[in-house]
């Protein structure tokens, strides 16, 4: 954020107010003592830590959340969860992770604007005074930030593909909520869990023009390698599966004559039962084995929103919409024709297939779109 702190010569501090009393105290103090005293300085955030006074005053009550501090308690948790894989610690590994996640999510959003860290309610003005520089007009000493759920709904809204899976994601959150007990992951579980949310950081680093070798710290190499090796394994795999599809249908096809193949496979394709929860809905897709045209995604219709901010003159601010894009969120790919199974965005994309469909683009785009 680019509101102005105030530092001193002398001290180690950065204040909200230039008349602050932890400011004005030490000065008359220092005059009565015979000392030089230096007019306090306006400066940035960023530029108050880089000289060394990055301590907020609890004076003036300075609670400003920036970017930079976010991305350094996101790495600074990064760091602890390496250590704890490195140490074989399972029990804190993903505590630390989710921590770290939450931080960097947070991160992105204040990059854009802080005003993104307020939650849409009644009652949130002082944490968006706060938030935005004003924290000394606001009634309440300290901002109420959304929650690590909320920051992963917005980011996933606003970073139109994160690359990896969102039910990974969403396990990471219910360990920090304490909805689910680390005990209850085995070790087989914990690192995948672990890989998908170093995966989901480098998309994250990237979103704040982080350079990869400014991300990890002296992790950069095995984290390299911890992405490589699970990225590898389910490529592995999902060639086995499509391999195994084409060779059935083909197995199949032999049977019978040409001029039937075609009538086979339309109703195999349409025998296929799906079973949809509420909320998913089917997208027709080629098949990626057997090219058959209408193979289904299953997944749920979303949207990308893009957010601005401005401020009505007065020191209060507000979001608001300026466009909202249909798109169909990929869960798993199904094919009634060569029994073709994926599960998830990282066996969709080792397939080839999308996660994150842009519906204005596809052309059976129709009516139940039109709401968008």
């Amino acid at each position: 954020m680019s509101e102005a702190v105030f530092i001193t010569a002398q001290g180690d501090k950065y204040h909200a107010r230039r008349n602050c009393s932890g400011i004005t105290g030490a000065q008359k103090s220092a005059r009565e003592q015979g000392y030089k005293v230096y007019e306090p300085e306006a400066v940035t955030l960023a530029e108050a830590r880089e000289r060394g006074k990055g301590v907020p005053c609890a004076t003036c009550g300075v609670t400003t959340i920036s970017r930079d501090q976010l991305l350094a308690s996101a790495q600074n948790f990064a760091g602890r969860a390496l250590r704890a894989y490195i140490d074989d610690d399972d029990q804190v590994i993903l505590l630390h992770s989710a921590m770290s996640l939450e931080h960097l999510m947070k991160a992105v959003l204040c990059d854009m604007n802080s005003a993104l860290l307020v939650e849409f309610r009644p009652g949130s003005l002082d944490s968006l005074l706060h938030l935005t520089g004003h924290g000394p007009k606001a009634k309440k000493k300290h901002p109420r930030t959304i929650s690590a759920r909320e920051a992963l709904d917005r980011i996933r809204k606003i970073v139109s593909d994160l690359g990896v899976p969102k039910e990974k994601l969403e396990e990471l959150i219910d360990v920090r909520d304490g909805v689910v007990h680390t005990g209850f992951l085995d070790e087989t579980d914990t690192r995948e869990v672990f890989t998908v949310y170093l995966r989901c950081c480098n998309k994250l680093f990237e979103e704040l023009k982080v350079s990869p070798d400014e991300r990890w710290g002296d992790h950069q190499e095995m984290v390299d390698t911890l992405i490589s090796e699970s990225l590898s394994e389910i490529e592995r795999t999902v060639k086995q599966q499509l391999a195994a599809a084409k060779f059935r249908i083909n197995e199949l096809l032999t049977k019978i004559p040409e001029n039937e193949h075609v009538s086979v496979m339309t109703a195999r394709q349409s025998s296929l039962t799906r079973v949809l929860l509420p909320g998913r809905e089917i997208l027709t897709e080629k098949c990626p084995a057997c090219e058959d045209e209408s193979a289904t995604y299953i997944g749920e219709d979303d949207e990308i929103v893009d957010y601005d901010v401005e401020g009505d003159g007065h020191g209060n601010y507000h979001s608001f919409v300026t466009g909202v894009y249909p798109i169909f969120r990929a869960e798993s790919f199904i094919c009634g024709v060569c029994d073709l199974k994926l599960s998830g965005e990282d066996e969709l994309t080792a397939a080839g297939l999308e996660p994150t469909i842009d519906l204005s683009e596809r052309g059976d785009y129709d009516e139940r779109w039109e709401e968008y």
